[in-house]
């Protein structure tokens, strides 16, 4: 039991470990701002963001997440719960976007 236990932190250290470390070393993190008209990738940005994500496919799509989720809640709440909470953050994915930024 306890060589078993010993594995598993060896095993946790050896990621962990140089990943804590990688992090400490890291310099800052970039948000990701919008481009602004005329920029590179503009357009792209434009129609997957604005048009998609942001506009009426995005909504439409966040409410229907949302009601399979409650749907799924009664029956599943491993599968309603990560539904509900994608769902939201789908529907409000540009305040989540400008409120912590996009770590690149």
């Amino acid at each position: 039991m306890i060589r078993k236990i010993g594995s598993r932190a060896v095993g946790i250290a050896n990621i962990g470990v140089p990943l804590a470390l990688f992090a400490l070393m890291s310099g800052g993190a970039h948000a990701f701002t919008a481009p602004a008209a005329g920029d590179l990738g503009y357009d792209i940005y434009d129609i997957v963001v604005n048009k998609g994500v942001k506009g009426p496919l995005g909504f439409v799509g966040g409410v229907a997440a949302f009601l399979f989720g409650v749907s799924r809640l009664f029956s599943n709440i491993m599968v309603g719960i990560p539904t509900i909470v994608a769902a939201v953050a789908l529907i409000k994915s540009d305040s989540i976007l400008q409120t912590f930024g996009m770590v690149i």
